[in-house]
């Protein structure tokens, strides 16, 4: 018979923390935008992404191209302007420093993607498996006891050396991960 790989944990926890850091980052980006809106249109919001103080800048100077002839630096056209991206730019530090991929879909618009499987632990091999088995019929064993008389839950992970142990915020049993290295 084959190994097949069976799903020890899953982290919904870490999951989620994932999934709202990539949602800070679609929410920073809106904010770029609006904030960019007050000095020129985007027309090209994955370039806009790539860089929001250079590509506002490039825009700020394409509309006023009579500054353009004079040879001034762009720096010096904002300030002539009086125009200030710095707000921008603090919004575009958050924003690279959030790590999440941001892919845009086929109508240009911006999303994220979590991978899930970053957050699901496997068992490596037979003996894995196994032992998985065996905690998860300790576990079904454990809670058909329950129906009939009272289980110390914190004295089922100490008599497993922590290898089976009650989660009280989920209200389950779960099976530690660290047995399966």
């Amino acid at each position: 018979m084959a190994f097949k790989k069976k799903v020890i944990t899953i982290s919904n926890e870490g999951l989620k923390q994932a999934e709202k850091v990539a949602e800070a980052k679609i929410t920073l980006l809106q904010t770029a935008i609006d904030e960019a809106k007050k000095h020129v249109t985007i027309d090209d919001l994955k370039a806009f992404s790539e860089d929001f103080i250079s590509y506002t800048t490039k825009k700020i100077i394409d509309k006023n191209k009579s500054l353009k002839s004079l040879n001034l630096s762009p720096n010096k056209i904002l300030n002539l302007l009086e125009i200030d991206l710095n707000k921008l730019y603090n919004i575009q530090v958050e924003f690279e420093e959030n790590k999440t991929q941001l892919l845009f879909d086929k109508e240009g618009s911006p999303f994220t993607k979590v991978d899930k499987e970053q957050f699901i632990k496997y068992t490596k091999n037979e003996e894995e498996n196994k032992r998985l088995e065996a905690f998860q019929y300790l576990i079904v064993s454990l809670e058909k006891i329950e129906k009939h008389t009272h289980v110390y839950k914190g004295e089922v992970a100490r008599l497993t050396s922590n290898a089976v142990a009650y989660d009280l915020r989920l209200n389950k049993w779960r099976i530690n991960p660290i047995y399966f290295r």
